[in-house]
């Protein structure tokens, strides 16, 4: 008869060889893409030898710890090498446990997969590794946070729910000011900014998972500090010092200010503007940059975001310049950030879109409204690439971006370069990532990506224009 101890080791050596199939199911999904047959077939055995696990013990709980995964008090054995890497990138999205429970589906063993190979910082913008897995319908994979040695993931979360809900009320505060003719209360706009700074360069999950809060009441107000707290965590990326994060936040803050003058009747409207009310909203930006260029302590810089915000990189928006002047910095940054919170947010005449959807509507359909080297940056951190990348296919083939797929938004069109052979392609032959292949999985998806500053990228660019 089996002792409990042997039991035990039985049942701990089942669920180290779940556990390595899910990081198997990952380094393919990394390699191939998570819609390549390989991958799926990963995720399918782990899907497998999840469920006779669960059949047998009802619940698979897997403590995590940076350098190793705990099961029942026992560390699991890492005979293949795999877990300690495992365990190290459940930590940095802080996962402390992670629970599977029964009626486990293996959509949701791809779902989890996909969002742990997703960049940190890509999957921060998407409001954290909980979130990802909950808007996807994720039920019976739990997460729970722990950072050990760290300050309480509660106390870290309630703070950065206050300092959100105190940058709403300051929004709100400073809307109803300059609806009532009254000046901007900047010394409390710039005061909870330099908190969300603080917060940001400290350990910023918490504050950035709170950016992917969207209600319909408070869209406004929500909107405002999503725009700055994404402006500003992408402000960090790309250098900018902790003074220069706050100028940034606080124009992100008070960008649609312009808007307190625009009827709700527009805002909200679930069907087409008529010619005059976009008459009038097209004037917020302008409203806007009076407001804030007249109010005391306000910067300069908040005026000119508000103003440029709409305009566009190409001058397709609005208000209409008289000159081809150059945009600034920062408004260029919001532009791109405003645009993505918006798409990603349900509004009265369409549903919002996937995080990967508006990212690709930004980069393949609305590519030249933006700051092209600003929007290469930002879509990385969604792991997504500009026109002009060159990229490695699953299938060996390398290719140049030139455009959005006709059947998926989140997928672009492919020139390719160089076939399955290595040989060159001459001839102009254009693929469609969206395309699925026999099994319903992406006949081809990307897999690498090369510098856009290396030489063959830039030969290829220029032979693709």
């Amino acid at each position: 008869m089996e002792t409990t101890t042997a039991k035990q080791e039985t049942v701990s050596s089942q669920v180290e060889q779940a556990m390595i199939s899910l990081t198997t199911a990952m380094r393919n999904a990394t390699f191939y893409g998570i819609q390549h047959r390989v991958a799926k077939e990963c995720v399918g055995r782990c899907h497998e030898s999840m469920s006779a696990l669960l059949e047998q013990l009802g619940e698979i709980t897997v403590g995590v710890q940076p350098d190793q995964l705990v099961y029942q008090n026992m560390p699991l054995n890492d005979s293949v090498g795999c877990l300690v890497p495992l365990a190290e990138e459940l930590t940095t999205r802080d996962v402390g446990k992670i629970a599977f429970l029964p009626g486990l589906e293996q959509a949701e063993i791809e779902t989890l997969v996909e969002a742990l190979i997703t960049e940190e910082r890509s999957l921060e913008l998407q409001g954290g590794l909980r979130h990802a897995l909950s808007s996807a319908g994720v039920t019976h994979i739990l997460t729970e946070a722990t950072r050990p040695d760290e300050q309480d993931d509660d106390q870290r979360r309630k703070q950065a729910l206050q300092i959100h809900r105190e940058a709403v009320e300051t929004v709100q505060r400073a809307m109803s000011a300059v609806e009532q003719g009254d000046d901007i209360d900047a010394h409390s706009v710039r005061t909870v900014v330099e908190d969300m700074v603080e917060m940001l360069l400290d350990d910023g999950n918490a504050l950035v998972s709170l950016a992917a809060i969207k209600s319909y009441d408070e869209y406004l107000y929500e909107h405002s500090v999503n725009v700055a707290i994404v402006s500003m965590v992408f402000g960090h990326t790309l250098g900018l010092n902790r003074q220069q994060m706050a100028d940034l936040g606080m124009a992100g803050m008070l960008h649609d200010i312009g808007k307190v003058f625009v009827p709700l009747e527009i805002v909200r409207k679930p069907g087409p503007l008529t010619e005059e009310e976009w008459l009038v909203m097209h004037s917020h930006p302008l409203t806007g940059a009076r407001l804030l260029g007249t109010s005391k302590n306000v910067p300069e810089i908040c005026a000119v975001t508000a103003f440029e915000h709409h305009i566009r990189h190409d001058r397709s928006g609005y208000p209409k310049l008289s000159q081809n002047r150059a945009l600034h910095f920062y408004s260029n940054i919001i532009c791109i950030v405003d645009t993505y919170d918006s798409l990603t947010t349900a509004r009265p005449y369409r549903p919002p879109l996937r995080p990967e959807q508006a990212m690709g509507w930004m980069l393949y359909c609305g590519a030249n409204q933006f700051e092209p080297r600003l929007l290469a940056r930002f879509s990385t951190l969604l792991r997504m690439y500009p026109v002009g990348a060159v990229v490695q296919l699953d299938t060996a083939e390398w290719g140049v971006i030139t455009g959005g797929s006709q059947r998926d938004p989140a997928r672009p069109t492919v020139r390719l370069l160089v076939d399955q052979s290595g040989q060159t392609v001459r001839a102009n032959r254009q693929v469609d990532l969206g395309a699925r292949d026999q099994t319903g999985g992406y006949a081809r998806s990307i897999v690498g990506v090369l510098q856009p500053m290396t030489r063959i990228a830039q030969i290829a660019a220029i032979l693709t224009k």
